[in-house]
């Protein structure tokens, strides 16, 4: 006993020294470390995925100083929890694909033991012996699938069109992700804006009480002119107080977005938005076809129906022969009997004789599987077209509203200012002056909420076509179409 004792203790001490230097055979296992890829299984991601950043294991930095959209772009690709959520499914399918393809090989393993017995034991004459006796076992098996008529081969195929759409679909959470940054950090570019906005609203309210309070002193304006202007002083407050409520909401919005606590405060650095862009040239027709190119949702859904009809072969193999070899080597040494040591070979085939209709309602179960994934990609083909033809239409509509809010600022802007000074000329009534702040922050209000359907526009018809992977589809210098 005590040699065994011994032999085990060696056996663990290496265990834990090769698996601590990350060396041998032992290194490997999911024990130690990460597993080895001798299949190569996470190449098909970088395959699916180009130029796109697998954020796993990347330290995300929080950038300092004001940030841009495309640092936060940058930001939340790295620590937004529904992106590396969908790298990480994509690895796990890499994984299921690896074990797969490992159905091509061998499987190999080994059995040891000793054991000591003490007291009386019989020989092998039957005469009974005071001393102990000692046992040592050790064998090793080999086990071989030759052929099963595409049952290994349809498990591979089904796990590899898995793994394809589990890597697009990380490609098109990728371009979500991008989306929803364009969202909260506009929405907060607006909302910062329309704080400023409702200032300069109240600012002019306020002028417009003290002008009306100086006017009712000399006897020029009435008290309900005062009392109006009033009035519209402290809805322009309230609209000051909800807007800066709403700024302070949006700020944390975003902050969830980029994949940090609500608390963390950013100063954004955002471009300004052009007045008037180029009218859209591009082919509703050319738009429409670039996007079945090239949608990754689109690619993940043809992957499923490959994977789908990938699962009918595996279902129909399972009720077809199979054949395998196998090989041991055993030794068992006893003590006071002669040593075995032999080695042995054959080959087994199974015949699926009947399996109570079992295989015939599961290759019914993947042959309907098929359809439903065919049924799919179709709807999701339709979604594609229509996301084209309403992002198309939208952007369109949207470089039209920068005009028009652009000349409707200026315009009421004046009439405020003529306003105001026909008033306090003794010339113009405080009506004529409430109604011209009040078409002058609407048209503020409508210019802020363009510039945002703009943004929001232009990323939409990107995200449509299968562009938005990154900041640069949204950069000054990009067209779109």
């Amino acid at each position: 006993m005590d040699r065994f004792r011994e032999r085990m203790l060696i056996f663990f001490v290496a265990l834990l020294a090769s698996g601590a230097a990350g060396q041998g055979a032992l290194a490997g296992t999911p024990w130690f470390g990460t597993p080895p890829d001798p299949f190569r299984t996470e190449g098909v991601i970088r395959r699916d995925t180009p130029g796109l950043t697998d954020p796993t294991g990347v330290d995300c930095a929080i950038p300092g100083g004001p940030l841009t959209f495309p640092a936060a772009v940058s930001l939340a690709l790295c620590r937004n929890p529904q992106t590396r959520s969908a790298w990480a499914l994509a690895h796990e399918q890499a994984g299921a694909l690896g074990s797969a393809e490992s159905a091509w090989l061998p499987t190999v393993t080994a059995t040891g033991q000793e054991v000591r017995q003490t007291g009386e034991h019989a020989d092998v004459n039957g005469l009974l012996l005071p001393t102990g006796q000692t046992t040592t076992d050790a064998a090793a098996n080999l086990t071989w699938t030759l052929y099963d008529f595409g049952n290994r081969t349809g498990r591979i195929d089904s796990a590899h069109s898995l793994l394809d759409a589990a890597a697009y679909t990380a490609s098109r959470t990728v371009q979500q992700t991008v989306n929803g940054v364009v969202q909260a950090y506009y929405s907060e570019v607006a909302d910062d804006a329309l704080v400023a906005a409702a200032k300069t609203a109240e600012d002019v309210t306020k002028r417009t009480l003290e002008i009306t309070k100086s006017l009712a002193q000399g006897g020029v304006a009435a008290l309900g002119d005062v009392l109006q202007a009033q009035t519209a002083y402290q809805q322009a407050v309230l609209t000051r107080v909800q807007a800066e409520a709403a700024a302070v909401i949006a700020r944390g919005a975003l902050a969830v977005e980029l994949g940090v606590t609500a608390d963390e405060a950013f100063k954004l650095a955002a471009n300004p938005v052009p007045t008037e862009v180029p009218a859209l040239s591009a082919r509703i027709a050319d738009l429409m076809a670039e996007a079945a190119r090239q949608r990754p949702d689109l690619k993940a859904a043809q992957a499923q129906v490959d994977a789908a009809a990938a699962n009918i072969t595996v279902a129909r193999a399972a009720g077809l022969p199979s054949i395998q070899i196998g090989a041991v080597h055993s030794y068992t040494a006893t003590t006071g009997v002669q040593t075995e040591n032999y080695n042995q070979v054959g080959v087994t085939i199974t015949v699926p004789l009947f399996t109570g209709f079992n295989v015939s309602y599961n290759v019914r179960q993947a042959q309907a599987a098929l359809k439903v994934q065919q049924v799919n990609l179709e709807q999701i083909g339709l979604n594609v077209t229509n996301d084209v033809w309403s992002g198309y239409h939208s952007l369109d509509s949207a470089n039209e509203q920068l005009k028009v809010t652009a000349d409707l600022v200026k315009t009421s802007d004046d009439n405020l200012q003529v306003a105001l000074g026909m008033y306090q000329g003794g010339v113009g009534s405080i009506l004529a002056v409430l109604t011209a702040q009040a078409a002058a922050y609407a048209a503020h209000v409508l210019q802020i909420d363009a510039q945002l359907g703009w943004q929001e526009a232009r990323a939409a018809l990107a995200l449509a076509l299968g562009r938005l992977s990154s900041a640069e589809p949204l950069s000054d210098t990009a067209t779109l179409p």
